[in-house]
């Protein structure tokens, strides 16, 4: 069997495509951004959310109003709670990424759903947001005003810089680099590279390192076809089956095979329709 992976990992929510009444997402790969989404909910549901060592901005649309909010990776498989009929439109970062504009410190939206008139001293975004009902429309305001963000944010250097490298560095290796190998390209010692990164971000670089390797194990589930989980497990980099299905279902809620059953039972590749406005 052969697996043609994509270049660059794209983080997903899965529960959210298997959950939700209809699921659209816009790749970009630019400016920190992974992709845009798209998904409705026609009455209150709760599904689960899967580590990703993402951030999340997510803008709920409801009859009435819009509500929006700034949303942290979480740890472990978490359930949560959507409340009523609504149109959800969502901007994930890749990885490690801390959003321009965003006045709050990476490691404090772990685990928390904060909304972001309380996180940006400039509100433009969020009210010329409020008014499109449109997903390509949606896309493209939040990147007339996500770059007047960027601009005004600066550079980021000492530790801050030090920890965007070593999540670029995680993230491209697909979380199978060791943390003596990023001392060894960095300079700095082991020691210190585990301090400042659970310093910035709130938990260890070989935890990051585990969660970025989930991801391409879901991404593998998703959109491979693996005969066996031992076979998975090499793909992905895992020391063995058991490591592999341990980890998995620490991180979905299920083991492996539990979760390729599901995702077979359901079509989740049908469930998915990959726009393509920003290509051209």
């Amino acid at each position: 069997m052969t697996w043609q992976k994509e270049q660059f990992l794209r983080p997903t929510q899965p529960y959210f495509v298997l959950e939700a009444d209809h699921f659209q997402q816009e790749v970009y790969w630019t400016q920190g951004i992974s992709h845009f989404y798209t998904f409705g909910l026609h009455e209150a549901r709760a599904f689960d959310v899967v580590p990703d060592a993402c951030i999340d901005l997510v803008f709920q649309y409801t009859k009435h109003a819009m509500d929006a909010y700034a949303c942290g990776p979480v740890l472990s498989c978490q359930r949560q709670n959507w409340d009523g009929k609504q149109d959800v439109f969502g901007v994930r970062f890749i990885p490690g990424y801390h959003p321009a504009g965003i006045d709050i410190e990476w490691k404090d939206l772990i685990g928390h759903r904060i909304p972001l008139k309380q996180l940006m001293k400039d509100t433009i975004l969020i009210d010329k947001m409020a008014t499109q009902m449109d997903f390509y429309q949606r896309i493209r305001i939040f990147l007339q005003e996500y770059v007047k963000l960027e601009k005004q944010q600066d550079k980021p250097y000492g530790k801050r810089a030090l920890v965007m490298d070593i999540t670029k560095r995680a993230y491209l290796s697909d979380g199978l680099i060791r943390i003596s190998s990023i001392a060894e390209q960095t300079g700095y010692s082991e020691s210190y590279i585990n301090r400042v990164f659970r310093e910035q971000i709130g938990f260890s670089p070989k935890t990051f390192c585990k969660i970025i390797q989930f991801q391409r194990a879901l991404e593998f589930l998703n959109y491979g076809q693996p005969n066996k989980m031992t076979e998975a497990a090499v793909n992905l980099g895992y020391y063995d089956q058991s490591q592999f299905i341990r980890d998995f279902k620490k991180y979905a809620g299920i083991t492996p095979k539990q979760y390729l059953k599901r995702i077979e039972q359901e079509q989740y590749k049908n469930r998915i329709k990959d726009t393509n406005y920003l290509s051209f």
